[in-house]
């Protein structure tokens, strides 16, 4: 479209369309065909989030059944989120029919060091990468239980990490508990998480919710073509 067009269909003035299109030239979400009439169509930078757009919701598609599957089955909100650099993007989530606590809502980020969903990604990862990843983190206390310290929860993911799951055990809200377990892509790398959160409660058992959990994310992470041998 020519910079007319754009004005007459936006209705915005034509100075502040020309400057959102520079703006949106210098990040390649729009480029210029340059020809007697100045064109501006998509960029290569759309291309790119949409792409990526895809790949997540591919992700959401392949799993939804099994989180829905889970909720069924545990009584509680089941949560997707991937790993998106220094913290975790909430993808898709299935809500018992009595909800009774508010929870994240989807397109939200959360954070890595104190969720059980960015914790049992980190478990998985190499201790050096943790540390470089947890470098660029601020650990600041949400809680009274909040790791603030890296030792102590560099020792938490360690512990995450040989039962196969990590809890948020009152981290993020005083009566809020979480069990999360991560899922593998191809390369063996986790690259995304489920977890169950629901009311603390003596009774919960997250050895239970763990399990059920881990048993959808090893079909999912089958599914994304992880080999436990890879």
């Amino acid at each position: 479209m020519s910079l007319n067009e754009i004005v007459e269909a936006t209705e915005i003035p034509k100075t502040t369309v020309y400057e959102i299109l520079l703006m949106l030239q210098e990040t390649s979400m729009v480029q210029v065909e340059e020809s007697r009439i100045r064109r501006y169509q998509i960029g290569v930078q759309a291309f790119v989030i949409g792409s990526r757009f895809l790949q997540n919701f591919d992700l959401v598609n392949t799993a939804s059944p099994l989180v829905d599957k889970c909720c069924s089955r545990l009584g509680m909100t089941v949560f997707l989120a991937m790993l998106d650099g220094h913290e975790i993007l909430y993808l898709y989530k299935k809500e018992p029919e009595k909800v009774l606590i508010h929870t994240e809502p989807v397109g939200n980020k959360g954070e890595l060091f104190c969720t059980s969903l960015g914790k049992a990604i980190l478990s998985h990862l190499p201790e050096i990468e943790q540390r470089e990843i947890l470098s660029n983190v601020e650990l600041r206390p949400r809680t009274s239980r909040t790791h603030v310290s890296l030792e102590p929860l560099l020792a938490d993911l360690a512990l995450s990490r040989r039962r196969g799951y990590a809890l948020d055990d009152r981290e993020v809200l005083d009566f809020v508990y979480c069990v999360g377990v991560p899922v593998f892509n191809y390369k063996g790398r986790p690259i995304a998480g489920l977890s169950v959160a629901g009311l603390y409660s003596e009774e919960r058992d997250p050895d239970l919710e763990g399990q059920v959990l881990k048993e959808a994310a090893a079909k999912l992470s089958k599914q994304l073509g992880y080999r436990r041998d890879s």
